[in-house]
């Protein structure tokens, strides 16, 4: 990304933004894991990346710069704005979301994950400590 870029981009510092990445590992989040995870406080963006705080629990998150596809502002409203209450009411008709499958994951049956083979991931440990040993005694 341009210098030039990353400079007008300053201005969405502490504002509330959704950074759009070009994937992540796991694709199937909810609209509310969705926003926990690409949504918060920008604290930061520079040549690197983009560092946003979850605006509830202050975690900061950090997107490498060259997955950041775009940092979208995010329309905010405040209780003391006059259409704060419309606008409460309207977001509280609007219908229900459709629900989207979630994986549960038993941590108890590690053999149980969707997302990783816990077998495949014991043997690449093993493989790394055979080679570093192999490393040290040279």
């Amino acid at each position: 990304m341009k210098l030039t870029t990353i400079k007008k981009l300053q201005q969405l510092t502490n504002k509330v933004c959704s950074v759009l990445t070009t994937s992540v590992a796991k694709g199937n989040f909810t609209d509310n894991q969705f926003a926990d995870f690409f949504v918060g406080i920008v604290d930061e963006i520079n040549e690197d990346g983009v560092w946003l705080r979850h605006p509830m629990t202050n975690c900061l998150s950090f997107f490498s710069i060259n997955h950041v596809v775009a940092v979208l502002e995010e329309q905010v409203i405040d209780q003391k704005d006059e259409k704060y209450e419309e606008i409460l009411t309207e977001v509280k008709k609007a219908p229900p979301e459709q629900q989207v499958n979630i994986i549960p994951v038993d941590i108890q049956n590690k053999n149980n994950s969707p997302y990783i083979d816990p077998d495949i991931m014991e043997n690449l440990s093993n493989q790394a400590k055979e080679i570093r040993q192999k490393m040290i005694r040279k």
